[in-house]
């Protein structure tokens, strides 16, 4: 049936291929919003996924859902910060977030920055996520040290004899 896709994708125009493709990533982003909130309450109900034999959420994803362990993160990421902040659904549904900067902000995000947070980040990069994060968490300076490397054995002093 997938083959069927293939074929019917190439006898599209390239103005209808376009707005299939648009349309079609409307519909992924509210196919992933709607697993989020599903994932955020099934978090909630542990039990849930315990009584099949699943130890966490992310081996229920995993095992369960066939998602990769990345896909798995992202959602789970998203999914905690959106039962903690529920717009992140709205911004998700929009595309002016995605789950990989959901989950990049969560352990950042407070009741009372998330708002000011969420309009800098919205369309933003991976890399300006990670500019941003870094200007919201800083991390201390690490000190410069000098040490030994090991079974390195410095070369002996060589004296030159003096010219006569």
């Amino acid at each position: 049936m997938n083959t069927n896709i293939l074929a019917l994708a190439s006898g599209l125009s390239d103005r209808d291929l376009l707005a299939r493709i648009a349309a079609l990533a409307v519909r992924e982003r509210e196919a992933s919003v709607e697993l989020v909130a599903h994932l955020a309450e099934l978090d909630t109900r542990s039990s849930l996924y315990a009584a099949s034999g699943y130890g966490s959420l992310f081996t229920y994803c995993t095992g369960v859902l066939k998602l990769s362990e990345d896909a798995a993160c992202n959602r789970i990421g998203a999914a905690r910060a959106c039962r903690r902040f529920p717009v992140l659904l709205d911004a998700l549904a929009s595309g002016a977030l995605s789950l990989t900067t959901v989950r990049m902000l969560n352990p950042h995000l407070t009741s009372e920055n998330h708002a000011a947070v969420l309009v800098r980040a919205s369309g933003r990069s991976r890399r300006e996520i990670e500019a941003l994060v870094a200007e919201l968490a800083p991390r201390p300076d690490v000190p410069a040290s000098v040490r030994k490397l090991p079974g390195v054995t410095p070369p002996a002093p060589v004296f030159a004899t003096p010219a006569t």
